[in-house]
């Protein structure tokens, strides 16, 4: 089956908004990664640190309650590369903050996604990232 094909057909999986922090999309913080290191000394000066580090998808939870399938399907078909592109923001206690459609992309292949790791929990962390002056919201059409 050609690899187009296979996407067509392709369910993708994706949380139960009930099973999230119940964050609508537009709502959830977005960091361009030109400017994650910035955040990463931004955070560093509220005494939040960041962890760099390797896990599975599957291990980590929703923290937004709405989802652009489109996103996640072809962030399954760019895995590899986007596997290598900038980590994903992950609170402590496992909840994705930033990178949610690549962090469903590795979910749905089984595979692994780089993370940088807070020191705090989600709460802490959403307020302290809404904090920093370059973040902004998508507003996006999810389901």
């Amino acid at each position: 089956m050609r690899f187009k094909s296979y996407i067509r057909e392709f369910k993708v999986e994706y949380p139960d908004s009930k099973k999230t922090l119940g964050i609508p999309r537009d709502k959830m913080p977005q960091v361009k990664s030109k400017d994650y290191d910035e955040l990463v000394s931004f955070l560093k000066k509220k005494k939040i640190s960041m962890t760099k580090r390797k896990v599975k998808a599957k291990d980590l939870k929703a923290t937004q309650s709405n989802f652009n399938v489109d996103k996640i399907t072809q962030a399954v078909a760019k895995y590899k590369t986007l596997a290598q592109a900038k980590p994903i923001i992950v609170s402590s206690d496992g909840f994705v903050i930033d990178g949610h459609h690549r962090w469903l992309g590795a979910v749905n292949v089984g595979g692994d996604i780089s993370i940088m790791q807070a020191s705090v929990k989600a709460k802490e962390l959403l307020d302290a990232i809404n904090q920093f002056p370059k973040t902004f919201n998508k507003h996006t059409t999810c389901i």
